[in-house]
């Protein structure tokens, strides 16, 4: 009970700018996954219920409000959040708790300005979406409130070292969402209202994490740094992140309530492995920024070495494993009547693993310089462009699976440049490591490709999967020998 205590203490009152809590980046990024997996499971069991329970008109309207709140979320206030763990790490880092209170109070009032003008915006852009829904306007708004208030002050507490307290407020928030959704479903409520659990849990999320003891002003410079940091990574994040919440939107005008939940099902099953990456992105920033503030470039690049083949060798072992199974998977968890699916959740599976291959560059880049951030917005924004294109040409006739195949084509674009960059620049040894990905993709066409083309049993797609798994890790056998340390230091060398 002595041990509780005190974490329960931490929890119950206002988040310290002046007082981390030790823990090394492999415990970090424990809870940091703890929290974000947490989180992935209050998304996943909403879209379940209401898909299951409700129907499958009902989950594609209840996905499009979450896109919808989601996108305007990242139009500041999510990278507000990132601006937080990155600067008040950096202040951390040079020990000064002034500085610290500075930045948290300047990125509050920036992110309070923000999401006003957002929530106030949600309401014309729901009612013009949804044909004129008022009510469902407002549960549009206050889940952009919540989502935006949680985004910021998650990186408020990984930038300021409070990571488990993080994570025990991801739990308690989770179960208070999913009890509310439950009453909410078993009393017959329908319709965009079924936004409003996450919008309760996010919210209560933001109100114990917010960051009560900053003040001051920083110098302009910082102010000038801290905003334009903000204003690169809306932008940015709009066309990465914000891309796959418009496909959502973009499949529901090509295809309607019941093809928006068909897809949105896919999603479901594609997405909640990326909380890996994202996970590990709040611990590695601050981490990577922490070595730049100290001027150790030795540090910062066998971290970004390390962090990078780690997650490559999770993440294609998770999600090649979720391309070979989606047939069953879709049957398993939504029924026969979400059998269209399948294919879908296949091709965003792929480009859900693009993305978070990704990752470990863009954090690189985002810690060192703005510069850096600017080359991760302009591949965002040229990704954007390229999966519209491909939406314009094929989505109409398609559908869903046209709109998935527009994702995959931008995101090959998102993930390619910041890691090229990284690569060249910091002079990795990354090409054995791309080359094995590289073939184990094309290893996976193949497999699903003669499950389709010969309608395999479905008990032979997890047959497929072991074999798959069995063979990336024979090939991966160095890298996977080190896990699961993703940001130890040590030999940044290898093939």
């Amino acid at each position: 009970m002595s041990g509780v205590r005190p974490v329960l203490t931490r929890m119950f009152t206002p988040v310290r700018l002046d007082d981390p809590t030790p823990t090394s980046l492999t415990r970090g990024g424990a809870l940091a996954v703890t929290g974000l997996l947490a989180q992935g499971v209050l998304r996943f069991a909403t879209s379940l219920l209401v898909g299951r329970l409700a129907g499958q008109a009902e989950l594609g309207v209840v996905a499009s409000a979450i896109a919808a709140a989601t996108i305007l979320a990242l139009l500041w206030p999510t990278s507000t959040g990132s601006a937080a763990s990155k600067f008040l790490a950096r202040a951390r880092g040079a020990g000064s708790v002034d500085q610290a209170r500075a930045v948290a109070a300047h990125l509050r009032r920036r992110m309070l300005l923000a999401v006003l003008v957002l929530a106030a915006a949600a309401i014309p852009v729901w009612v013009h979406l949804d044909g004129g829904s008022l009510t469902g306007a407002l549960a549009v708004a206050l889940l952009t409130i919540g989502y935006s208030g949680y985004s910021f002050t998650r990186g408020v507490q990984f930038g300021t070292g409070q990571t488990l307290r993080a994570t025990g407020w991801d739990v308690l928030c989770v179960a208070l969402g999913l009890v509310t959704l439950t009453l909410m479903l078993l009393s017959g409520v329908r319709g965009v209202a079924l936004v409003l659990p996450l919008a309760v849990a996010y919210g209560v999320y933001a109100v114990a994490g917010w960051p009560f003891g900053g003040g001051g002003k920083p110098e302009p410079a910082r102010r000038r740094e801290m905003d334009g940091f903000v204003a690169l990574g809306a932008v940015g994040s709009l066309a990465s992140a914000g891309f796959l919440q418009l496909s959502q939107i973009v499949t529901r005008l090509v295809s309607g309530d019941e093809g928006a939940g068909e897809y949105a099902a896919a999603v479901a099953l594609a997405t909640p492995a990326s909380m890996l990456a994202v996970s590990l992105s709040l611990v590695l920033l601050p981490a990577l920024s922490e070595t730049l503030g100290r001027a150790d470039e030795a540090a910062f690049r066998a971290r970004t070495d390390q962090a990078n083949r780690s997650l490559a060798v999770v993440v294609v072992a998770v999600f090649g494993s979720i391309v070979l199974c989606s047939r069953l998977l879709i049957r398993v968890v939504w029924g026969d009547t979400y059998a269209g699916a399948a294919p879908i959740l296949a091709v965003l599976a792929v480009a859900v693993l693009c993305t978070t291959l990704g990752v470990v560059a863009v954090n690189a880049m985002t810690a060192r310089s703005q510069r850096g951030m600017a080359i991760n917005v302009a591949a965002s924004l040229t990704g954007l462009v390229v999966g519209a294109a491909v939406w314009a040409v094929v989505a109409p006739s398609s559908g869903g699976i046209g709109v998935a195949t527009g994702y995959l084509a931008g995101t090959l674009v998102i993930a390619a440049i910041p890691i090229g960059y990284v690569w060249r620049t910091s002079r990795q040894r990354w090409a054995g490591l791309y080359l094995r990905i590289a073939a184990a993709v094309v290893v996976l066409a193949v497999l699903y490709d003669a499950q389709d083309r010969f309608g395999l049993p479905l008990g032979l797609d997890v047959v497929a999967a072991l074999v798959f798994l069995l063979g990336w890790i024979a090939l991966n056998r160095r890298d996977a020998a080190r896990l699961p340390w993703p940001g130890r230091s040590g030999r940044s060398g290898g093939s």
